[in-house]
């Protein structure tokens, strides 16, 4: 019989590091933002005031087959109502969130829901968001959506697009010709402009962290000109992506890369290469480099390593900018699922306020609490 085991404490999630990896490489839900060097750097970081709600399933011999890592947050509703959300540990803080599911998946999210369902008394809502839609969820959600002892609503999410890597450059047959021209243009150009122009990673510095500045700042330099804060704006933030790196290099899932020319950095992406696959996190180039769009010079020579190291798939992560779609038109979707607490108070105001509020104002309101 399967049970349930809550983990509230620190001290009990970090006593779950020796099996986390290898119950997600088990699930169809791996991915890089969901191992356990991601999850519990960025618990870490910005934990705050929110509180650890991360449920293992364990079977007759009390192994652990499922994780669902969650965490309890509170919100204000238009500065009068405080409720509590239950969402994916790492949320606004990773492209995919998820379940670790390894056996009996419809009965293990089953367990979880009717669980949270009797332990109401703390949660308003549940919102699962950023779920992929290869992943388990929804396939074993849609199975068991009339038996549900918890009512939810599901939408579609951000665009992820993704690309298939080829068995060599010249089957690279997604690229439109005037914008494989133009690249082919640009990089011609630059070569003939500079002695030396070559495609490293962080291995090429002193030091992980070396190479982190070095990144951040090319980012930045991109923001700034356009006077905007860009993402690594807060000491926060840089260490949170300091300490992601450190930990992935250890692990060989660190692929952050720069092009150099003339030995300078003028471009440079911040991928996870997991599973056989590459993630694209963040990228950022120096402005001055603008002409040669080095931002797409990087990119075709990182493909290119994909090719070297048989990587099977480039995934540009959530967002649908028109950038992403000059290399590819595949594309997945995130999907979101939001589980309503109907025993309690809040639940039921907030659900009145979303029939009957429409001002803009109210809308966006409501929006920002359901995270659209």
């Amino acid at each position: 019989m399967l049970k349930i085991i809550e983990v509230n404490e620190v001290d009990q999630f970090f006593e779950l590091e020796p099996i986390w990896n290898s119950l997600l490489s088990q699930s169809r839900d791996n991915n890089p933002f969901l191992t356990w060097e991601y999850l519990s750097t960025y618990w870490k970081h910005f934990s705050g005031n929110k509180k650890l709600k991360t449920l293992c399933v364990e079977d007759e011999n009390n192994d652990i087959i499922a994780i669902a890592p969650l965490r309890l947050s509170p919100y204000v509703l238009a500065n009068t109502f405080t409720y509590n959300v239950i969402e994916p540990l790492a949320c606004r803080g990773a492209d995919y969130t998820g379940l670790i599911i390894t056996k009996k998946e419809i009965e293990c999210l089953k367990l979880i829901l009717n669980y949270l369902a009797v332990k109401n008394e703390d949660w308003d809502f549940i919102y699962l968001y950023d779920i992929p839609e290869t992943s388990s969820v929804p396939t074993y959600l849609a199975k068991m959506q009339k038996n549900s002892i918890i009512p939810y609503t599901a939408h579609q999410g951000a665009i992820c697009p993704y690309l298939t890597i080829p068995k060599s450059i010249e089957n690279l047959n997604t690229l439109k010709g005037k914008f494989r021209k133009n690249l082919r243009r640009c990089m011609k150009k630059l070569e003939n402009d500079y002695k030396k122009v070559e495609l490293t990673d962080y291995r090429s510095f002193n030091s992980i962290e070396n190479a982190m500045n070095a990144f951040f700042d090319l980012h930045q330099q991109r923001w700034t000109l356009k006077n905007l804060p860009g993402v690594f704006n807060t000491e926060d933030t840089r260490h949170f992506f300091s300490d992601v790196a450190k930990r992935f290099a250890e692990k060989g899932w660190l692929a952050l890369y720069f092009l150099m020319v003339n030995g300078n950095p003028v471009a440079a992406q911040l991928c996870y290469k997991y599973a056989q696959k590459m993630y694209y996190v963040l990228g950022g180039f120096n402005p001055e480099f603008s002409k040669y769009s080095v931002g797409n010079i990087i990119t075709i020579k990182i493909i290119e390593e994909c090719i070297k190291n048989h990587v099977k798939e480039y995934d540009f992560l959530k967002g649908g900018e028109p950038y992403k779609f000059e290399w590819t038109n595949n594309y997945r979707r995130n999907l979101g699922y939001r589980f309503v607490n109907n025993r309690k108070t809040i639940s039921k105001t907030y659900n009145l306020a979303i029939k009957t509020l429409k001002k803009i104002k109210a809308d966006k309101i409501l929006g920002k609490m359901l995270h659209f």
